[in-house]
């Protein structure tokens, strides 16, 4: 097996233990109410398996660690467009899964995760 394939092959794995993650039923007592609560709800869900930040109880170092996130991303269009597809924002074989484009979420829970991460 070429080193690519190999690489590809563990890129498409990952993703697909990624996937099953965001799959499992999550069974909690109450959901968040604030918007900024309901925004890190759906990061610790979604991003804690890949990214270390405050407030996650699994630290990831696949991806950078979500610290200052407001001033690396002052604007907002950009990591709005990294979440929705990394694919097409960061480059063609990232690892990170496109959210937006797989529909795991929509507009206004990408802005709630915004929302938090500009707290880190």
């Amino acid at each position: 097996m070429y080193r690519w394939q190999a690489k590809k092959a563990l890129q498409a794995l990952v993703l697909i233990l990624l996937c099953s993650l965001v799959s499992i039923p999550v069974v909690s007592v109450e959901q968040p109410k604030t918007p900024l609560a309901q925004g890190k709800a759906m990061t610790l869900k979604l991003c804690q398996a890949c990214h270390e930040f405050k407030g996650a109880s699994q630290a990831g170092t696949v991806g950078p660690p979500f610290i200052q996130m407001s001033q690396r991303f002052p604007q907002r269009d950009r990591i709005r467009a990294i979440i929705y597809d990394p694919q097409k924002a960061i480059k063609p074989h990232t690892m990170m899964p496109p959210f937006g484009r797989h529909g795991f979420l929509d507009k206004k829970d990408i802005e709630l995760v915004i929302d938090f991460l500009y707290t880190l």
